[in-house]
């Protein structure tokens, strides 16, 4: 209890950032119950629950494993969604969630071949988008596999260590800010206008910056970057 006091009240303005990302990613699994990955979707999000109490209770290496199942259960299911075969397969254990394929810049998520079908107005950001995607994933992977920079940084018992605490925070922050964009880019279009009701203040508050957003959204397109 005492860590956690130490992390909520040093981190208040992070947390909320991160809180109020977990509660936009709720709103689109709302979205998306009907889907038949949504049991996969609902599985990663409890996971991301449990990054998060992790995190604050000084459960570091934990906390960054558990963020990265979220991220890699989360836009697997997404990718694997447009691939029914693949999904069946994954779902009754005959087939393996493939970082590569799923960030392979020929046929992955965020290839150019994947968004012109799904979402043709994010192709000028794909390179951002996919990097910010993987900046997080590398990092979770670097405390899972006891890289030596982030083996030294954790502590030998449980303690608070603030700078931990503030990257767990950045790469949840930027992990959910992808995962979003990648729930964008696949299923946006297919929604039906209640549920684009649900999700597009999502979009709105984190993503209005881009071309893709603004266009989706019919938004003005004045002072925007790609």
């Amino acid at each position: 209890m005492d860590h956690i006091e130490q992390a909520t009240g040093s981190n208040e303005v992070d947390i909320n950032r991160v809180l109020h990302l977990e509660a936009d990613l709720a709103a689109w699994l709302e979205a998306l119950e009907s889907k038949p990955e949504a049991i996969q979707f609902q599985s990663a999000h409890r996971d991301f629950g449990l990054a998060f109490y992790a995190a604050m209770s000084g459960l570091y290496r934990q906390a960054f494993s558990t963020l990265r199942s979220f991220l890699e259960v989360t836009v697997g299911a997404t990718f694997l969604s447009s691939h029914e075969f693949k999904r069946r397969q994954w779902v009754s254990g005959k087939h393996d969630i493939s970082w590569k394929e799923i960030t392979s810049t020929e046929s992955g998520l965020y290839s150019a071949p994947f968004l012109r079908e799904f979402c043709p107005e994010a192709v000028g950001e794909k390179d951002e988008i996919l990097k910010h995607l993987k900046q997080a994933y590398r990092r979770c992977s670097e405390y899972i596999h006891g890289n030596v920079s982030t083996s030294q940084l954790l502590p030998t018992e449980i303690s608070y260590r603030e700078d931990i605490t503030k990257e767990w925070l950045s790469v949840a922050e930027s992990a959910l800010g992808a995962t979003i964009h990648c729930l964008m880019v696949r299923y946006y279009k297919d929604l039906s206008q209640p549920m684009k009701g649900i999700v597009e203040g999502s979009l709105e508050d984190h993503f209005s910056h881009l071309v893709s957003v603004r266009q989706l959204l019919g938004l003005p397109l004045e002072g925007t970057r790609s």
